[in-house]
């Protein structure tokens, strides 16, 4: 049996690492030439923390004694039983943990460009350093992202929602220590660190990493930007001061990075209409994209992986849309309850004393925790 994955990022590299632990030898195809130099994931949140663990990916530890939902801080060690995992981990390392477990070279620079599928293969026509050529595969899997070529190929809708109401910045930056001693100063503060704070003007958080720089990321709605200039550190220091209420000085990191620097005005939630068509199947991205709080994706999307390689391996994939749909839509209810716990207003605030009493109780905040662990 021939498994074509389309992808070599953190689902695509995990359903390949799967795939070898069943016996089956995938071929993995990356349109990209290198891997990304981008900065994305820093960690990953979620039950597929401990199967990492299971295969030997990382030293095993405990669940984690503290999170946030919906910028509130959570005390997870209230519970007998807590299922929420915290990896720190950049996602260029998971994908280079990836793919040594898997066993397989990653064929890049290697574009699929057409699928012809029939009732019991797939054609993939596909454009390489060395020329076209043409795989007779089992199965094709697009772990090839948001804007996945083979969700298209396939036919497969993605339907949602693109919410244009909040403006995201995100930079990496130089705190000074006067701000910065684990709390961060200003009007109703101190901050701690990694959690999303709410106040009159927006939402912010800010977190350090290793040793490297501080990444601040704020949330401000109904804002005004101009798309066609390019964001700078400057803007995300005016929009930092807008939402804290008080100016704070910091610098742009020395040094090459890569740094993370970048403006969303759009928040985009969406579902395919279908994980499968035929023998055309979708993990990761290509299936799900969610605005979401906390990380959710990466962990729906590595137990997406976890799931279809099973299916693969026994050659029944029948039942995986209806096995994985549903975990998906949970992460769009969380994400949604979040947005309107921390979207500004008299309304929200009335929310948010409601839903603090919930959390004190111990089936609310059993139920928050079940939802950031995911499935």
């Amino acid at each position: 049996m021939v498994v074509v994955v389309v992808g070599a990022g953190p689902v695509g590299l995990m359903l390949a690492s799967e795939l070898s632990r069943s016996g089956v030898r995938p071929l993995v195809l990356e349109a990209l030439p290198s891997p990304s130099l981008s900065l994305k994931a820093n960690g990953v949140v979620g039950r597929s923390v401990p199967l990492l663990y299971e295969r030997g990916l990382f030293p095993r530890r405990g669940p984690a004694p503290r999170f946030m939902y919906g910028g509130f801080p959570l005390d997870l060690r209230r519970l007998r039983d807590n299922p929420v995992y915290v990896q720190p981990v950049p996602q260029r390392e998971l994908e280079s943990l990836l793919a040594s477990r898997a066993g397989v070279p990653v064929h890049r620079g290697h574009t699929v460009v057409a699928l012809r599928p029939s009732s019991d293969r797939v054609l993939v026509s596909v454009e390489g350093p060395s020329g076209p050529y043409t795989v007779d595969a089992s199965y094709v899997v697009g772990c090839d992202g948001a804007h996945s070529m083979m969700r298209k190929a396939a036919g497969l809708g993605f339907p949602g929602v693109s919410d244009d109401r909040v403006v995201s910045r995100s930079a990496h930056v130089v705190l000074p220590l006067t701000f910065f001693r684990r709390r961060l100063r200003g009007p109703g503060g101190p901050y701690r660190p990694y959690l999303f704070h709410r106040t009159p003007q927006g939402v912010f958080s800010f977190a350090r990493f290793g040793r490297g720089p501080h990444l601040v990321t704020t949330l401000e709605w109904d804002a005004t930007v101009d798309e066609t200039v390019p964001v700078t550190v400057d803007e995300v220091r005016q929009s930092l001061g807008r939402v804290l209420g008080r100016s704070v000085r910091f610098a742009a990191p020395a040094g090459p990075g890569p740094h993370v620097l970048r403006r969303s005005t759009a928040r985009q939630n969406r579902l395919a209409s279908s994980y499968a068509s035929g023998r055309v199947l979708l993990a990761g991205d290509a299936a799900h994209v969610v605005a979401g709080f906390g990380g959710p994706l990466l962990n729906l999307g590595l137990l997406d992986a976890v799931d279809l390689a099973s299916r693969l391996a026994r050659d029944d994939v029948s039942g995986y849309d209806a096995a994985r749909r549903p975990w998906a839509e949970r992460v769009l209810a969380s994400s949604a309850e979040q947005a309107a716990l921390l979207s500004p207003g008299a309304e929200t605030d009335a929310r948010r004393a409601e839903f603090a009493r919930y959390l004190a109780l111990p089936e609310g905040l059993k139920r928050v925790a079940d939802t950031i662990a995911g499935g």
